[in-house]
């Protein structure tokens, strides 16, 4: 029979219940029996102790305390008492062996020994001394075999604590199974809830989130089925956005070379040096598709080689000013570099590292107007970091941390990107990774500029 986790759960708080119940009431009722004992041995030994005292502050010396104990008149006769007979008012050696004086004569029957007959030094190896001022006086011998018999009130007294711990014992096991099924209930409902989702999950429902009522492991573990459920959905959206994109990308040239070559072969049109161009330029388009997806899939694969060497960060920033100083000379834009001293050297591959600053300058010149201003700088405060700032058009919030995803572009409208494919950044991403590096992109908002932040340890 196959048993839910909910039974398990219960099974062991009562099985860890019935345990401790059982072992803590063995070692109880093992024990009341003797720690009653020991204090019947106890009370006796102090009431046995009291009497010598008494008597021997009386009399100065312990002759005839026999009588005295046994409260009989020392004319009826010299008949020796056994232990437990003759002990008026109630008095009897329960729990004691006997009581010998200093030199270790019977006060007492002793062991069977009569009065004033000597008892083998042996036999009191556990006696307890009786004191008057600091003199010992005598020695009363406790039972240590705990053999003698209870009263009848101390056997009552330790049935009902038996029964007691029976009582306990049995509410001690209804709570722990009480308990026991509460807490497999609390334990196994976020568990049920997690099993519900994830099979709603392998469906293909993708939107799944459960409630998170705890900060423990099973509240962690719902946190993250909760993120991995929401990173699921947005990779759907993005594996099903990339596709339209890619199919954008590849059917619009497709269908203008397309049109161009049936349009020649009806001899709809003649081929002119203008056409020519137009078909030149969307086979480009193509080409730079295609280039930039081998790229992008080359470095994630870690099948782009690098040739690594120590670079100043500086003067690969200069070469792009350089290169790119005088297209934004023509839109109106100022390019320069902020001047940087005691930059050190990273450890880059110069070829990979200019495609990546060139790329990010491109953007920049894209997305700022007539008028505007790139900034490029360095600098060191533990990290190396390079930052292409400009003032243009910036980047919403909620678009921020998508920026370097393939394909996405923060301008809905298809035709933001002037042609572009929305591969440069995901590209930029990958071969600074690549290279130990980290690249961030920052912004206020629309109209507040855009600074693209590459970190190099």
């Amino acid at each position: 029979m196959k048993r839910s986790l909910s039974s398990k759960l219960i099974l062991s708080f009562l099985a860890v219940a019935l345990l401790t119940v059982l072992v803590v009431s063995v070692v109880i009722r093992l024990n009341s029996g003797t720690s009653l004992m020991e204090l019947v041995v106890e009370q006796q030994t102090s009431l046995l102790s009291e009497s010598v005292k008494t008597y021997y502050a009386d009399n100065g010396n312990l002759n005839g305390f026999i009588y005295y104990y046994q409260r009989i008149n020392p004319d009826g006769g010299n008949q020796p008492a056994k232990p437990g007979e003759g002990m008026g008012q109630g008095r009897q050696l329960r729990g004691l062996y006997g009581l010998v004086d200093t030199d270790f004569k019977a006060l007492l029957p002793t062991f069977g020994i009569p009065v004033g007959e000597s008892v083998p030094e042996e036999k009191i190896k556990h006696a307890v001394a009786v004191e008057v001022d600091g003199q010992t006086i005598a020695w009363i011998i406790p039972d240590t075999t705990r053999q003698f018999e209870l009263s009848a009130e101390e056997q009552l007294f330790l049935q009902r604590t038996n029964l007691a711990i029976g009582l306990a014992a049995l509410a001690g096991v209804l709570v722990a199974v009480g308990m026991g099924i509460f807490l497999a209930r609390m334990l196994v409902k976020p568990i049920r809830q997690l099993t519900k989702a994830s099979a709603e999950l392998a469906q293909g429902n993708l939107q799944q989130q459960v409630p998170v009522t705890s900060g423990d492991e099973l509240g962690q573990l719902s946190a993250t089925f909760n993120r991995m459920s929401r990173e699921l959905a947005r990779a759907d959206e993005d594996r099903k956005r990339l596709t339209a994109d890619i199919t954008h990308d590849l059917s619009t040239p497709i269908q203008i070379i397309s049109g161009y070559m049936e349009m020649l072969d009806e001899g709809q049109v003649a081929l002119t040096p203008q056409r020519v161009e137009i078909l030149k330029t969307e086979l480009e388009h193509l080409r730079r598709l295609v280039g930039d997806l081998g790229t992008l899939t080359q470095v994630e694969a870690g099948g782009l080689d690098f040739q690594f060497q120590q670079i100043n960060p500086v003067s690969l920033l200069q070469s792009v000013v350089q290169t790119y100083q005088p297209i934004a000379a023509r839109q109106g834009i100022t390019l320069s570099l902020i001047p940087a001293v005691n930059i050190p050297e990273i450890l880059v591959d110069e070829g990979r590292m200019i495609q990546v600053l060139k790329n990010l300058v491109e953007n920049a010149l894209r997305y700022t107007g007539k008028d505007g201003e790139i900034k490029l700088s360095v600098i060191y405060d533990g990290k190396t970091r390079v930052r292409v700032m400009d003032n243009g058009i910036g980047i919403d919030a909620e678009d921020l941390p998508y920026v370097f995803d393939r394909f996405y572009k923060a301008e809905k409208a298809r035709g933001a990107n002037s042609g572009k494919m929305g591969l440069g950044l995901a590209i930029c991403k990958a071969l600074v990774t690549a290279q130990g590096g980290e690249i961030i992109a920052k912004s206020k908002g629309k109209g507040f500029g855009t600074t693209m932040e590459i970190s190099f340890p």
